[in-house]
């Protein structure tokens, strides 16, 4: 009797090396590659970061611009009169020359000769009146000799008479009455300059709307003791200082700054364009003279062309704009 199994059907034998495992399917399907040698995945890229974005591969920003920040302004247009937040000189070299801001005082002047005209008349007659006032109240009070004084705050001249008590107290009384007063004139008269140097149309009104007369009142101050200071100490001192200090109430209205802030504004605007600056004063100066050899009526013409150049070099020299010769209307946005 033989030892063979019948014939039939049966699993092949386990793989040489015993134990009871299947054998693995054909092909090694349903089991993932070994490992490379050590055991280890493999290693980053270069650097271990990521890969940056393709260029142009961040989406747009929102209408409007980024959040938290204006829209840019319509057509290229900087708002009309836009002071930059810098110092002087901002955005580069200021193109700025007396010849230029001559012709644009005398240009707007024209343009706008009659409301000129009638505030320099208005203010200067109020002016005058009040110093009648002050001068006829201390001489009623006056019982001698007298010695006068003269001043000169906010471009009008003020004189007065000291002998009596009475008349002491007239003339403390008067010179605060004109301070302000000055400063009122000062600050309306400054103020319609600047809506030209702006862009904006005036009329006679725009003259009379005083703005920030108080700090008008206290840089006026300020700069009047540093100037007298200056004066009696060998004159040329008092001149540094009037040439330093000459942009400080434009400075005060245009930017809306507290009257200290307004003093070192001009001080640096000053210093970093003192030849153009001293050009500038030299020049205003000598309009203010003729007008005033012009049995005074030509203060009329010269008050308004000095204070236009004072408008038109501040903002120049500070990094400013001023309206054109000649503006051009806006894109319709």
């Amino acid at each position: 009797m033989s030892d063979q199994p019948p014939p039939g059907n049966y699993p092949p034998p386990p793989p040489p090396g015993g134990g009871d495992y299947p054998p693995p399917p054909p092909g090694g399907g349903g089991y993932p590659p070994p490992p490379p040698p050590g055991g280890y995945p493999p290693p980053p890229p270069p650097g271990g970061y990521p890969p940056p974005p393709p260029p142009g591969g961040y989406p747009p920003p929102p209408h409007g611009g980024a959040p938290g920040y204006p829209p840019p302004p319509q057509g290229g247009y900087p708002p009309a009169g836009y002071p930059p937040p810098g110092g002087p000189g901002f955005g580069g070299p200021p193109r700025y020359s007396i010849g230029d801001a001559f012709s644009w005082a005398w240009n707007k002047f024209t343009n706008n000769a009659v409301p000129f005209l009638v505030a320099t008349l208005v203010w200067g007659l109020v002016m005058v009146v009040l110093q009648w006032i002050v001068n006829a109240l201390g001489g009623a009070l006056n019982d001698g000799d007298t010695t006068s004084y003269t001043t000169d705050d906010g471009g009008f001249a003020l004189s007065y008479s000291l002998d009596s008590p009475g008349s002491i107290i007239v003339s403390i009384i008067g010179y605060i009455v004109l301070l302000i007063v000055g400063a009122t004139v000062q600050s309306a008269y400054v103020g319609g300059v600047l809506d030209i140097a702006n862009g904006q149309p005036v009329s006679i009104g725009s003259f009379f709307r005083p703005r920030n007369v108080g700090n008008v009142v206290i840089a006026g101050v300020i700069v009047g003791i540093l100037t007298s200071i200056g004066l009696f100490l060998c004159i040329i001192p008092g001149l540094i200082v009037a040439i330093f200090t000459m942009f400080t109430i434009v400075a005060l209205l245009d930017r809306n700054l507290a009257p200290i802030d307004a003093i070192k504004t001009s001080f640096n605007v000053v210093k970093e364009n003192f030849g153009l600056a001293l050009l500038t004063w030299l020049v205003m100066l000598a309009i203010a003279a003729v007008g005033a050899l012009l049995c005074g009526v030509g203060l009329l013409v010269a008050i308004p062309l000095v204070i236009l150049i004072e408008v038109y070099a501040f903002r120049k020299l500070s990094g400013g704009q001023v309206a054109d010769l000649n503006p051009q209307p806006l894109p319709p946005q």
